[in-house]
Parts: C-alpha cells; sequence; structure tokens
C-alpha cells in the first residue's frame, strides 16, 4: 500500500496526538510540530484537514490547540 507523505506525516501526527489523549492539557501545532520534527506549516494543514473531516477537535485563539 502506498500513502502519499501528507498521508503518512497524518498518521505520525496522529500517533503523537492519541499519546497524549486524557490530558487535561490542549495540545497545539506546535508541540505536535517539535514533537514529530515535521514542519510547523504541514503540521497546521493537517490539523485543519483532519479537523474538517472530523478525526481532531480544533480551537482557534489563545486558548486554542
Amino acid at each position: 500500500m502506498r500513502l502519499s507523505s501528507l498521508a503518512d506525516y497524518a498518521v505520525v501526527m496522529m500517533s503523537a496526538a492519541a499519546r497524549h489523549c486524557g490530558s487535561a492539557a490542549r495540545l497545539n501545532a506546535t508541540t505536535l510540530a517539535d514533537e514529530t520534527g515535521l514542519p510547523l506549516p504541514t503540521v497546521q494543514k493537517l490539523v485543519s484537514r483532519l479537523s474538517a473531516g472530523g478525526l481532531i477537535e480544533s480551537t482557534r485563539g489563545t486558548g486554542g490547540g
């Protein structure tokens, strides 16, 4: 099975997010980028797409994550 690079990055990012599941703190794109080694613009794009697909919940603004 072949995955596009964005699909591969999405799997890596979702795995990182799952490790934080259940914690009270919100996880932001910068933390995900640091943890996974993915570029921040790519993580931001994936957060947007995964949120639109209903796979993650995102909140904009200062308290967002």
